[in-house]
């Protein structure tokens, strides 16, 4: 196992960073916002916390700084291309809630409406050009996506659905920020400090990347599924106005450790043994504040934005449940939207693509302290108890 003193030179520093994003562009503008606080933190996360192999450093490094290099080419894109930043925002509508509750199944499915702008893996992770409506079909981005989920192993299509042309979390548009949830790496001290971090100029920063991706390719009215604003509602009505939420629900002795085994798999290898039971309890810590933060956020800024969703509802009646948000949200489902929502389902049900085995005990956790800890949550919006 690498020691502290050995991994904190491992990584570069935010200002080497920095100069190289510059050097790869020839560009010195990266925009508004304070992200090099969240960068700091992030690579002191990583070199105290995360103890990965070593054969994941030119991926992590990587990805740090492609960020960097998209703020840049995003500035200059909107020098270049006055008017972008005076375009209205409708929106979003914002799947929250905790995550493995029917979040992914809910956004894809309301993917399918033309009424709605998903925000795309693809096109968050390299925005520049912004996509463009009339040859988006054939997008090397797009391509390439679709190519990548097609190449994602067994185990990870039974724990997830990929589509590339789906709303996924917008894991890079904060990363961008660096004030996201980064849960795609074992940076617990990152993930604290990311907790109680000021969102506020965070989710100004995204309404920027909102317009910017939705300036070639309309509608306006954004769709979102980010079970992470839970954490920070109050920065994104900030932002977003007129966001409605959509929060779903399920039992957390299910969603919890779901959710840990999840991570634990996507998470880059470990120099060594995982310590599942740290993930576990990190885990279920580090969402039972989320849901805390959600709850209190909710009677500030009034019931009336929120919609409830309970993932046995949606399981056991998809196109009743949506008619219900749908009526909430004062939109209509067409018959196109309709007949697209069938073939998904169909080809989606449940274990359609595998089924995913975990147990709360390879976490360090059981089904009782779970919801001894939820117990909040579980009364607030009387949660069924699954067997």
């Amino acid at each position: 196992m690498a020691s502290v003193d050995d991994a904190t030179g491992r990584y570069p520093s935010g200002e080497q960073l920095l100069e190289q994003a510059m050097e790869a562009t020839g560009l010195t503008d990266f925009g508004p916002g304070d992200f090099r606080g969240g960068l700091d933190v992030l690579l002191e996360s990583l070199a105290h916390d995360a103890d990965l192999h070593p054969d994941s450093d030119e991926f992590v490094v990587g990805t740090l700084r492609r960020r960097l290099v998209n703020r840049l080419l995003v500035e200059q894109w909107l020098v270049d291309h006055p008017g972008i930043l005076d375009l209205e925002v409708r929106g979003p509508v914002d799947i929250i809630g905790l995550p493995r509750t029917g979040t992914t199944a809910l956004g894809n499915m309301l993917s399918r409406d033309p009424q709605l702008r998903p925000l795309r893996n693809w096109e968050q992770a390299d925005p520049i050009p912004p996509p463009r409506i009339e040859d988006e079909a054939t997008d090397p981005r797009r391509l390439q996506a679709i190519a990548d989920d097609e190449a994602v192993s067994p185990l990870l299509k039974a724990m997830h659905i990929w589509d590339a042309d789906s709303g996924m979390e917008d894991s890079d548009v904060l990363g961008m920020a660096f004030h996201g949830q980064q849960y795609t790496l074992p940076v617990y001290g990152y993930h604290a400090w990311w907790r109680r971090s000021d969102n506020t100029d965070t989710f100004r920063y995204h309404r920027r990347i909102s317009q910017l991706l939705q300036s070639e390719r309309p509608p306006n009215l954004w769709l979102s599924k980010a079970p992470h604003h839970k954490f920070h509602l109050e920065a994104i009505v900030a932002a977003y106005p007129d966001v409605r939420f959509v929060m779903t629900h399920r039992d957390p002795a299910k969603s919890v450790p779901s959710y840990a085994s999840f991570v634990s798999n996507i998470f880059p290898p470990a120099n060594g043994p995982r310590d599942l039971t740290r993930v576990g309890r990190e885990v279920c810590d580090h969402l039972r504040e989320g849901m805390e933060n959600a709850v209190a956020a909710r009677k500030r800024l009034g019931e009336d934005r929120f919609i409830d969703v309970h993932h046995r509802d949606l399981v056991a009646d998809p196109m009743g449940t949506l008619r219900r948000v749908y009526d909430a949200l004062g939109l209509e489902i067409s018959p196109e939207f309709e007949a697209a929502l069938l073939v998904w389902q169909e080809a989606n049900g449940p274990g359609a693509h595998g089924k995913h085995h975990y147990t709360p005990e390879e976490f360090g956790l059981t089904a009782e302290q779970v919801r001894s800890d939820y117990a909040f949550y579980i009364e607030h919006f009387d949660i069924h108890v699954e067997g």
